[in-house]
């Protein structure tokens, strides 16, 4: 049985993120800035499905990432 991923788009002061939920839990993506150094960053908002913040240097890595997290 696949669980559905839902996203929710959120613009920040530095940085646009997206958030993905599942029944497995909540991550959020932060897209690139000044700060993060041209890098993607995931967190772990609910579920404690990874230890700390995960960094990419692809979108399309970390939504792999999160696509395996969340089903």
């Amino acid at each position: 049985m696949e669980s559905k991923i839902q996203k929710s788009f959120q613009n920040g002061p530095f940085a646009d993120a997206v958030t993905y939920k599942s029944d497995k839990g909540e991550i959020s993506l932060v897209y690139p800035c000044y700060v993060q150094h041209g890098k993607y960053e995931i967190y772990d908002l609910k579920g404690n499905l990874f230890g700390k913040t995960e960094t990419y240097s692809s979108v399309e890595q970390a939504e792999k990432r999160i696509q395996d997290l969340l089903s």
